[in-house]
């Protein structure tokens, strides 16, 4: 919500020249009302359907709010006709789909990684080295600190993997933490469209990769009929968690959702890991 009352949200111009439309950013909240404010004072007041005597009240109010949003003209002589959906206002745009493929894969900012960051950047079309835009959360703001402390999951599920006797597994949980702070606090730092970023992202997937890998290892050792049922609901909470991630790629609900799937996966891991050190007598 404050990211629209200060950044402002979709919505269409219509071009008479050109008889085009495409979508750009609605001026924030803030400064929109002050438009409005001004437009009013200079034009006549808008006729009220129903009154509220009546049962219709709230399409009466409903129908008064569609009379002022009237197309206008703008400076430029544009008619703008505003996108009035839930869809349009909640659902964002991810970095990709703004500015589309990275264009700073380069040996300045990958090193000798490139070849991997080339391979990747080519076989996902762009899309697995972009990364979502946290705005206006940042290291030092409560949420963006909250979203980083989630971190201490993997932390701890990996400690206490290895205290209990899995070592590798747990060192890779810990490590896997370790890196995704490290991407998340430059993902929070420096915001969008940076190579630093990209650069802890590819770092993140090799990482964060290894411990899956581990994981899916020892659930076809053991079976995967004999996974525990509570091992089963985390791992299913985690995937959707992350897949929303990608529906709500921005901003806090991208914080929301990333979080969750970093508490979830964690535990995941923990549980897996702990089945299979009972299979094996560990």
């Amino acid at each position: 919500a404050l990211q629209y009352l200060f950044e402002g949200w979709p919505y269409n111009t219509y071009s008479k020249e050109d008889n085009n439309c495409c979508s750009i950013m609605r001026p924030p909240i803030l400064l929109f009302a002050l438009q409005s404010a001004h437009s009013l004072q200079s034009s006549p007041p808008l006729a009220f359907a129903p009154s509220c005597a009546s049962k219709n009240c709230g399409g009466g109010v409903l129908r008064h709010r569609q009379q002022r949003t009237k197309q206008y003209l703008s400076d430029d002589d544009e008619e703008i006709i505003p996108i009035n959906n839930d869809r349009s206002i909640l659902a964002g745009e991810s970095t990709f789909q703004k500015y589309g493929r990275p264009s700073d894969i380069n040996s300045d900012s990958f090193g000798p990684l490139l070849p991997i960051a080339e391979a990747v950047d080519e076989v996902t079309g762009g899309w697995a080295l972009t990364y979502a835009d946290l705005h206006p959360a940042t290291p030092r703001t409560t949420i963006g600190q909250a979203f980083l402390a989630t971190n201490i999951f993997y932390a701890a599920g990996g400690l206490a993997l290895g205290v209990q006797g899995d070592w590798f597994y747990g060192a890779l949980t810990e490590l896997a933490g370790i890196v995704s702070f490290i991407y998340h606090y430059s993902q929070l730092e420096f915001g969008k469209n940076r190579s630093e970023v990209r650069l802890a992202l590819l770092v993140d997937y090799f990482t964060a990769g290894a411990a899956l890998i581990c994981g899916g290892v020892y659930m076809v050792q053991m079976g995967i009929d004999t996974i525990p049922i509570d091992a089963l609901l985390t791992a299913v909470g985690a995937s959707v968690c992350l897949a929303l991630c990608w529906v709500w790629e921005f901003g806090y609900p991208y914080i929301f959702w990333h979080s969750l799937w970093h508490i979830l996966s964690a535990l995941t891991g923990y549980l897996i890991g702990q089945d299979h050190l009972l299979s094996t007598g560990g």
